[in-house]
């Protein structure tokens, strides 16, 4: 089997998020260091709603950079900080996670037989930034995991 990488179809609107966040960040910490915002008004509004992107922008930067790599081994996971990854064999169960209400994300989630478990960076889905291929990947990906495991 060839290896296959995913990576979410949503990733140019998270670089988009990730300079909007980086940009109100870099506002609100000159705007605080140099006094600009001590006046009540928009000012005031952007460089305290702009702190919030300091922790949002790692985290968009992530959801960016994250992919989903299948081969015949198994599965991985490269994520900014950090990776997992089963191969093929201690593999209990594939689903798919909805997260939220409303407008709801779905990812695969990947169960372990040693209890430990892990969400896949890529494919995933949403209202908001839909990815056409997702149920396509999502046969694909079980399918190859009961091909491998089929005794």
């Amino acid at each position: 089997m060839q290896r296959v990488e995913y990576r979410a179809a949503q990733r140019n609107t998270w670089w988009l998020w990730f300079a909007g966040a980086v940009t109100l960040s870099a506002y609100s910490v000159v705007a605080l260091a140099t006094g600009w915002s001590r006046e009540i008004g928009i000012g005031a509004f952007l460089s305290t709603f702009g702190l919030m992107g300091i922790p949002a922008a790692p985290w968009l930067a992530g959801m960016a950079l994250g992919r989903t790599i299948v081969d015949a081994h198994g599965i991985q996971t490269r994520r900014l900080l950090g990776s997992s990854a089963a191969a093929w064999h201690e593999i209990s169960e594939i689903k798919v996670d909805k997260v939220g209400h409303g407008n709801c994300d779905y990812w695969i989630h990947i169960s372990r037989h040693d209890g430990d478990s892990f969400r896949l960076p890529a494919p995933m889905t949403s209202d908001v930034g839909p990815d056409p291929s997702f149920e396509a990947v999502l046969k694909k990906i079980t399918h190859q995991w009961q091909e491998a495991t089929r005794p």
